[in-house]
């Protein structure tokens, strides 16, 4: 039976007695051997028990002496410390002595490499010559760097000077020996030999030199390559090809030098970028751009190509943020970065020509001048569109300022233009005073093409807005393009900091929402060509009334007397106006039959309340203009009333007619009747002695009415 299952930590009584009845059917049994295993259980410990209690006296008394044997010790310790103490007092100044000859041991050694250092100085010097001699290049760069070493301890010898010009004409004594290698040995991609020279310039202190040498010669062969490309044509043809050779240069050169230089990488970048820093290449680039009819699309071919170039070469290198790397991507956006900086000037330049380039002249008829206005506005946005996109692309937005201001500028030019073409139709149509009207044609295709001219301007207001919102919109979905090797250099920032500090100023205004507007002064300033459309519109209806009313005043009808027919129907000239005004509803029906966005935004945009008889509060709309003509239409019709000089009382009452049938046309119309037609159908109806007791009317319409009605026979 086994009993080692009560020495587990983990015994479990239960499954102990189920195994052990397995083996053992007898329970007597088990109960049996259990209690002799306990007497044997009980035997070991008393037995164990009685061997501990004999051995504690003993320990007890080890212990004893090993206390006495420590506190032997702590007074031995103490003696020791007490004669050490002793020892440093006694020997203070023996040790000053020995460290003051520990110093002057160390000068004394010091002396002697100095002098080892002079004498091997005079040793190398008299060997180099002989080895210029044997043309041991090798031994020569070896001896020439021993010289250098020995040279660095003889700084406080007086001919100090002289040694050092002695060393450097010597290194410059083998440069010369070496230069005309050095260039076959780039020339031909010598592996071995280059690997050799290079040890030669190290072990000489002239490491750059040899740099140097490397590089002049690459750029050389780089020069050659652009002079015949340059004879190809121009820079747009063969750019791609110079960068193609550039970048080979890079893999080949990258590959070639990196079991010659110490930090290849960096050498091979630095060649990369002086191969770049090209004075020829900066004025074919130049040139090109400055002598294009479109100097946007120009930059912005050449800067395609660039940035391909730029794209394939960081793919190539492993560290972009590097100083070197640095110093490429700013040869690399040097040749472009004046053209950039100044992409607001060429953006305002190309919109100037393209202004110009619009046809605003009156033609034969009025519908030929307003088409030909039309196709002209319909190109404002194909100039104007593509100029925050540019922007964004090519300067990621930071000459977004000027760009603006450009377009600005050529909306200021539009607005210039479409001002002068108005001016041109109202001489034309023969509503400018003094001018003859040339159209030849009928009164209501003139009144169509001025409306027509209306809508075109709202249109082209309402294509302005919505350019404005899109251009906002590209603004804010805009993300920062580029090269990586070009996109992390700062070089707005670092060239024109206050251009950069405005332009992120706006692109962050534009970005969070709290600017968001672009053409805040276009908006302003096509206020007015609008509002001198409008005007051609009133005037040109007001020159049909006006025509109407000419020399009615002098009619006979105002002086007719009692005796003479009277007949209390409206006269032919109000009759004629108010059939005209009458009309004008059918002629803006075919403007507004439909929603029409154009018009109705111009409309609101004009300033009624500069007219006669319109209130403060009129919103801009259909029955706005409508109200408007019908009241400047009052108002000449006053003016004409006040120039009768006398009014008999047949006159009078034909006049009461004549200005209630022109009531009652204001009625149909809905438009209200002004103050003025109000008072004068009063005046013309009450008795001449009750004139004066019409406080409510203004005195000066009082006077004027009866004085014409006092006029004598």
């Amino acid at each position: 039976m086994d009993f080692s299952k009560f020495n587990n930590d983990n015994f479990d009584l239960k499954s102990w007695v189920n195994g052990a009845l397995k083996s053992e059917q007898n329970p007597n049994t088990l109960v049996m051997k259990l209690q002799l295993l306990m007497q044997e259980v009980n035997g070991s410990l008393e037995e164990s028990t009685a061997g501990l209690l004999s051995d504690i006296p003993r320990v007890v008394t080890e212990i004893q002496g090993l206390n006495n044997e420590a506190i032997l010790l702590k007074n031995q310790m103490n003696l020791v410390k007490s004669d050490i103490s002793k020892v440093q007092e006694n020997t203070v100044e023996s040790m000053s002595t020995v460290v003051e000859l520990d110093k002057i041991k160390e000068r004394m050694l010091v002396t002697e490499r100095k002098l080892k250092q002079a004498d091997n100085w005079c040793v190398l010097n008299d060997q180099i010559d002989q080895l210029f001699d044997d043309q041991d290049l090798e031994g020569i760069s070896e001896k020439l760097g021993e010289m250098r070493d020995a040279l660095t301890g003889l700084a406080n010898l007086p001919d100090y000077l002289d040694r050092c010009d002695r060393l450097n004409n010597l290194s410059n004594r083998l440069e010369a020996i070496l230069s005309p290698k050095l260039i076959s040995t780039f020339n031909n991609d010598k592996w071995e030999e280059a690997k050799m020279y290079y040890k030669i310039f190290r072990d000489m202190g002239r490491e750059g030199e040899l740099y140097n040498y490397y590089y002049r010669t690459h750029k050389t062969n780089t020069q050659k390559q652009l002079n015949q490309l340059r004879m190809t044509g121009s820079v747009d043809t063969w750019l791609h090809q110079f960068y193609s050779s550039v970048l080979e240069l890079y893999h080949a050169q990258l590959s070639w030098t990196s079991g010659i230089y110490h930090d290849h990488n960096v050498v091979v970048i630095s060649l990369v970028t002086l191969c770049l820093d090209n004075s020829d290449l900066h004025h074919e680039i130049n040139r090109f751009v400055s002598d294009s009819q479109t100097p946007v699309l120009a930059l912005k071919s050449l800067l395609d190509i660039m940035n391909r170039f730029a794209t394939s070469l960081g793919k190539e290198m492993s560290d972009l943020d590097s100083e070197a790397a640095q110093k490429l991507g700013i040869s690399i956006i040097t040749p472009y970065s004046k053209h950039l900086a100044s992409l607001g000037d060429k953006v305002k330049s190309s919109l100037l020509r393209d202004v110009h380039s619009l046809s605003m002249r009156v033609k034969r008829t009025s519908s030929d001048s307003v088409s030909e206005l039309h196709k002209s506005t319909k190109l404002v946005l194909d100039h104007v569109n593509h100029c925050v996109p540019n922007c964004l692309e090519l300067t990621n937005g930071f000459t977004l300022v000027d760009v603006i201001a450009a377009i600005e500028f050529y909306f200021d030019l539009l607005v210039e233009k479409i001002c002068s073409f108005i001016r041109e139709m109202r001489v034309a149509f023969g509503v400018e005073l003094g001018s003859q009207a040339s159209f030849q044609e009928d009164h209501w295709v003139g009144f169509q093409s001025c409306f027509k001219l209306f809508q075109i301007l709202g249109e082209c207001y309402t294509d302005i807005s919505s350019l404005e919102q899109q251009c906002v919109d590209t603004i804010k979905n805009h993300t920062v393009k580029g090269p990586n090797l070009l996109s992390k250099l700062e070089i707005w920032a670092e060239s024109e900091p206050a251009k950069y500090s405005a332009n992120k100023s706006l692109l962050e205004s534009l970005a969070d929402g709290s600017q968001t507007s672009l053409f805040s002064k276009t908006s302003n300033l096509f206020k007015k060509p609008l509002n001198h459309c409008n005007k051609l519109c009133l005037d040109f209806v007001l020159l049909h009334v006006r025509s109407n009313l000419e020399g009615v005043h002098l009619s006979e009808e105002w002086t007719a007397g009692e005796g003479a027919a009277f007949s209390p129907s409206p006269l032919t000239y109000i009759t004629n106006l108010g059939d005209y005004l009458l009309l004008l509803p059918q002629q803006l029906e075919p403007f507004f039959a439909e929603e029409n966005l154009p018009l109705d935004t111009a409309l609101r945009m004009v300033d009624f309340t500069q007219f006669p008889g319109m209130m403060q509060t009129v919103e801009g709309d259909a029955f706005a203009w409508l109200t408007c003509v019908c009241q400047s239409t009052m108002f000449t019709l006053v003016e004409m009333i006040l120039k009768i000089h006398r009014l008999t009382g047949v006159g009078c009452k034909q006049l009461t007619a004549d200005v209630a049938y022109i009531s009652n046309v204001m009625g149909a119309l809905e438009v209200p009747l002004s103050r003025d037609i109000v008072d004068i159908s009063k005046l013309l109806t009450v008795p001449i002695d009750r004139i004066d007791g019409t406080d409510d009317i203004p005195k000066y319409l009082r006077g004027k009415i009866l004085a014409m009605r006092r006029s004598p026979f």
